[in-house]
């Protein structure tokens, strides 16, 4: 059987920085920023023979469900076949988590049309409403988009708290932060994505046995506390370790313990750079994992969270995550 060219599809709903909207009483302008997708591929890697079968999953981080829902697969060499999760009990309604939803899934079987050859594939995903007028809630574009980070294989870092700039030239940035709250309107409106006031980039590397983190806390300067929660899951469907750094004890602490975690503050406490062993987090023997970031200001009587990818909704659920791919 012949091999297509690998297509890597991994989906998510913030696969680059997240789209701001003013989201009004629009469903259809809310399910950009906070309707999840992604395609289920184990070890980050599509590859379409004469068939293909994979996973879609949805999850709803919405403030309302979603009352019928559709997928469409758009492809000029190939012919879909598009089946709901048997499991989905409310199918085409799309609760939202809020509401008691969770992950629900559609399967899709790809068949090559007879004579396409092995080549690069336009497929896109078309989230659509069912009946009426068929507008569309998400479309995403395989090829294009595939949400799938390299994440480099460094060995010159140093834990000092100093984050020199050679060291960490090869690491990946997360970056663009957001929060998720309630807009105006006379009833208070609904949620919607905004960008953080305080901005936060963390940079990842690995090696071997280690995951590599620099954290640096923009901004926050006087705030009672401030903390960055890294969270890992092998898989899509495994529960996420929880890593915390404390910009002001200087400390990294992990639910699974802290044994062979390395962790320096600088001085100004405004970075923190650390390694932690992959075995801590699961991820010893994987080539893919997936992993977000969040941000909890202590402003006194409030916190302020703000979110790498997903919200409060889905911070638990890796559907949300980036997906990494560790370099040989």
């Amino acid at each position: 059987m012949h091999m297509s060219r690998l297509l890597v599809a991994v989906i998510a709903l913030l696969v680059s920085a997240p789209a701001f909207a003013h989201l009004c009483n629009d469903v259809f302008m809310q399910a950009k920023d906070n309707l999840a997708v992604k395609v289920d591929i184990r070890d980050g890697q599509l590859r379409i023979g004469q068939e293909a079968s994979f996973r879609v999953y949805l999850l709803n981080t919405m403030d309302r469900d979603i009352a019928n829902i559709a997928l469409e697969v758009e492809s000029a060499q190939f012919t879909a076949t598009v089946t709901p999760s048997p499991d989905w009990r409310t199918h085409p309604v799309l609760k939202a988590v809020r509401s008691g939803g969770k992950k629900e899934y559609f399967t899709v079987t790809l068949q090559r049309k007879p004579g396409v050859p092995d080549a690069r594939y336009q497929i896109q995903l078309r989230l659509r409403e069912v009946g009426g007028r068929a507008r569309t809630f998400k479309a995403v574009d395989l090829d294009a988009a595939t949400g799938l980070c390299d994440l480099p294989k460094n060995t010159a870092i140093k834990v000092d708290g100093q984050a020199g700039e050679t060291e960490w030239a090869r690491s990946y940035l997360c970056t663009g932060f957001y929060a998720y709250v309630q807009g105006g309107g006379p009833r208070g409106g609904f949620f919607e994505n905004r960008p953080a006031q305080e901005q936060t980039r963390v940079r990842l590397a690995a090696d071997a046995n280690h995951l590599y983190c620099l954290v640096n806390f923009q901004g926050g300067d006087k705030a009672a506390g401030d903390k960055v929660t890294l969270y890992v899951a092998p898989t899509a469907e495994t529960k996420p370790v929880a890593v915390t750094f404390d910009r002001t004890s200087g400390q990294v602490s992990c639910e699974r313990g802290t044994q062979g975690i390395e962790a320096k503050v600088s001085p100004d406490k405004n970075l923190l750079e650390c390694k932690i062993p992959r075995q801590l987090l699961g991820i010893q023997d994987v080539q893919t994992f997936y992993a977000n970031v969040t941000r909890t200001i202590d402003a006194g009587q409030q916190q302020n969270v703000t979110y790498w990818r997903g919200n409060r909704f889905s911070i638990t659920d890796p559907i949300v995550y980036a997906q990494f791919r560790l370099a040989e």
